[in-house]
């Protein structure tokens, strides 16, 4: 259901936008503020939200954000809220015998959780306004750690395909981010 004062073409204030999956950026021959409205979408997120953070203004930001939509960069998303365990779940990934250790996989698996409902500087662990070489430096730092090939040799079992969802999400963060120039300074 949508909030009062809804947003022709894109939805209520409180709905969701979504970026389109399997998005190619480049090809859509983006300007600098669509391509950082984009980057505020993330993957997913309240249009509310992105209103409030983008450096645009309200009128502003929905131009783009319809200029986005126009393009088939964005569309509205429905959103699910995952019923929450009563008890903890037991995850069989812990017990699997791979070449990792037991805090190697927990973090591989919290933070492959946690990746649908980050954006791209969580994603990479930066502030927003974050420099383009903080960027790099983010990415290079987390590309170390989450490297499908720094394990090669090991076996890695279902860790694997974990690992190669991580690193194109840090891909993914890294190329938007580095695209998206900062908004001009305020005179």
């Amino acid at each position: 259901m949508s909030a009062p004062n809804p947003i022709v073409g894109l939805g209520g204030r409180t709905d969701h936008i979504a970026t389109v999956p399997h998005l190619d950026p480049s090809r859509l021959q983006l300007s600098s503020e669509e391509g950082s409205v984009l980057a505020l979408v993330g993957r997913v997120e309240r249009i509310d939200a992105v209103l409030s953070r983008s450096s645009l203004g309200e009128a502003r930001t929905i131009a783009v954000l319809l200029s986005l939509r126009a393009k088939g960069a964005i569309v509205p998303a429905r959103v699910v809220q995952r019923a929450t365990p009563a008890a903890p779940a037991v995850d069989a990934s812990m017990a699997e015998e791979v070449d990792l250790e037991p805090e190697q996989k927990r973090e591989i698996i919290d933070l492959e959780r946690a990746l649908d409902g980050m954006d791209h500087h969580a994603v990479l662990g930066v502030p927003r306004g974050a420099t383009a070489a903080e960027v790099k430096q983010a990415y290079y730092n987390a590309s170390r750690r989450f490297h499908p090939d720094r394990y090669f040799g090991k076996n890695l079992g279902s860790f694997r395909a974990r690992l190669e969802r991580i690193f194109k999400r840090l891909t993914d963060a890294q190329n938007a981010l580095s695209r998206a120039e900062p908004p001009p300074p305020v005179a």
